[in-house]
């Protein structure tokens, strides 16, 4: 029989933890398992597990903001070919979206 390592069972709750923020888990959910009074708690105890976590929120955005763009662009498309839905009386509406958002084009 092959003898294990002895593991306190704060080495255990730690593990835990780290596993649970590094796989995606909520801080939240794990500041409540772990029954921390507040998430800043779990968050300054556990922040070193999750060095990633600016660069993935950024790369999420920019994916969302890229699929916003595209979805834009392909109604600029469809009304520049004659949609009859984009035309009003009497409008001087534009299609041309950064005309009407500047801090997305700039």
């Amino acid at each position: 029989m092959s003898e294990t390592p002895s593991k306190r069972v704060f080495d255990l709750r730690h593990s835990h933890a780290t596993l649970m923020l590094v796989s995606g888990v909520h801080p939240k959910v794990v500041q409540e398992r772990l029954g921390h009074s507040s998430v800043a708690i779990t968050l300054d105890m556990y922040s070193h597990v999750l060095p990633g976590l600016q660069e993935a929120a950024v790369r999420r955005l920019d994916e969302l903001l890229d699929f916003k763009l595209d979805q834009i662009e392909n109604v600029g498309k469809m009304s520049a070919e004659g949609d009859a839905t984009d035309s009003e009386p009497g409008g001087n509406r534009t299609l041309d979206t950064r005309i009407k958002s500047p801090l997305l084009y700039p």
